[in-house]
């Protein structure tokens, strides 16, 4: 897939993520870091030499035994996104079937209404 497709796929999804940091989300997400800087001349041309993407942010489940606490989590893109589903990573230590001790998710989901993997 080429630089710019990659981009503005990537750009979109992270925008579809800053979403859902409302009350009214189902499953809230608080962005901490983007590979986009707002600078568009320096982020094409951070992004042309990139080989990955990294993506942070705070996850707030609504279940009822996660609810009580936020996950910090890490989703690494590579270039063949969304061709490739992501590497998610657990920065917060979580006890799951899904996860494993090194924190990465066993599980790549993607959301058919949002139309982002997570």
């Amino acid at each position: 897939m080429a630089t710019s497709t990659l981009n503005k796929k990537l750009y979109t999804d992270i925008t579809r993520l800053k979403l859902l940091d409302t009350d009214s989300a189902d499953v809230k997400f608080r962005l901490e870091q983007s590979p986009f800087t707002g600078d568009e001349d320096a982020d094409q041309s951070a992004m042309q030499k990139r080989e990955e993407y990294v993506v942070t942010g705070k996850i707030f489940p609504n279940s009822e035994i996660f609810r009580e606490r936020s996950y910090l989590i890490e989703i690494k893109l590579t270039k063949n996104f969304p061709m490739d589903g992501p590497e998610v990573r657990f920065l917060t230590p979580i006890y799951h079937p899904n996860v494993g001790e090194d924190g990465k998710s066993k599980k790549i989901l993607f959301d058919e209404e949002i139309g982002i993997y997570f």
